[in-house]
């Protein structure tokens, strides 16, 4: 499961950025980004359930420590994104935190749904928000000395 989210409004920031050159812009942007994921992941690992046993499928906490973020700056414009979730291992196959997330979050026929992304990302937004923000100006501070 991935929870996306688009941050518009913050044009005074954009424009002093672009200005700065794009290798400046995109560095502030993915320290943004980062640091605004930052803030979702750790809600998110809050909330995650742990298993009070372990399997020989899983270990306890293996969900929660397999929360993560992926941040990707686009190639041609100025924009960027960053991905929250749980890590697919593709050698773990199905057995893979990033395959059996959704079955926790929503639950199943074998358990009950137990959520805490959209719960972590609810919880989160507006510090997530907040920080990105902060990130992003700074970078825009630097530029004016």
């Amino acid at each position: 499961m991935e929870i996306k989210v688009d941050v518009k409004g913050l044009q005074g920031v954009e424009d002093a950025l672009s200005q700065a050159g794009p290798k400046i812009a995109k560095a502030s942007l993915r320290k943004g980004l980062i640091a605004g994921g930052q803030v979702l992941v750790d809600a998110v690992k809050g909330l995650t359930p742990v298993a009070k046993v372990g399997t020989p499928q899983r270990e306890p906490g293996e969900l929660r420590d397999a929360m993560t973020m992926k941040t990707k700056l686009s190639a041609k414009e100025q924009s960027g994104y960053t991905v929250i979730g749980a890590e697919y291992k593709k050698e773990d196959g199905s057995q893979s935190p990033g395959v059996y997330d959704k079955f926790v979050e929503f639950g199943s026929i074998h358990g009950a749904a137990q959520p805490h992304m959209r719960p972590g990302f609810d919880q989160a937004k507006g510090a997530a928000l907040d920080k990105f923000t902060e990130v992003m100006r700074e970078g825009v501070d630097s530029l004016k000395s």
